[in-house]
């Protein structure tokens, strides 16, 4: 690199991988959601990262450039790490709130990614491709704020539920002893 247009097209490089990466990993996330609230919202977002993905495509043509990815290793980190979370965890509330902490993970590093690239097309004088990637830069902010919120309503039944458990081993004392929920046979007086 020898310029900052040179950075400027190994960013968008980065970020085009980085979409493509999602685009292939969120159906898996989709899939292994237990929650109505997030499989909305990652299908949503999908459709919104394919438009990202075009949107990149139209960046690089502002550059005079074909469309090319260069490994984003940063993203296939975070998503590698989600990955994980469906393949070692129940499906539930928990691995749901699991889920959003990567997907918020890999929101915050196109955030930063983005406005990155948009300062680079500031400086360069390149006005539609920063607004092309503030829209974007926006977009990505939003799908933060929503994951957050889709966080709080699940806490909320986590919480809930935790709260209906302690009842429940309220009810089940006896003789100072929390009962363990199964049954047991009193043992005879001389006996094991």
């Amino acid at each position: 690199m020898e310029t900052l247009q040179d950075l400027f097209v190994e960013e968008l490089k980065d970020l085009y991988s980085a979409e493509k990466q999602i685009v292939k990993a969120l159906p898996k996330v989709i899939r292994g959601a237990k929650t109505a609230d997030l499989k909305t919202a990652i299908t949503e977002h999908l459709e919104i990262t394919k438009k990202q993905v075009a949107r990149l495509e139209e960046v690089f043509g502002h550059v005079d450039q074909k469309p090319k990815a260069k490994h984003c290793k940063g993203m296939e980190g975070l998503l590698k790490e989600g990955s994980e979370a469906l393949e070692e965890e129940e499906a539930g509330s928990l691995r749901d709130l699991q889920l959003i902490g990567a997907a918020q993970r890999v929101e915050h590093y196109e955030v930063a990614a983005y406005g990155t690239a948009r300062a680079m097309a500031e400086k360069l004088g390149l006005q539609e491709a920063v607004e092309l990637l503030s829209q974007t830069l926006e977009e990505e902010t939003e799908a933060d704020v929503k994951l957050t919120e889709v966080a709080e309503s699940i806490y909320g039944e986590v919480e809930q539920g935790e709260e209906e458990e302690d009842e429940g081993e309220k009810m089940n004392r006896g003789n100072g002893r929390v009962s363990s929920g199964r049954k047991t046979t009193p043992k005879k007086k001389g006996g094991r």
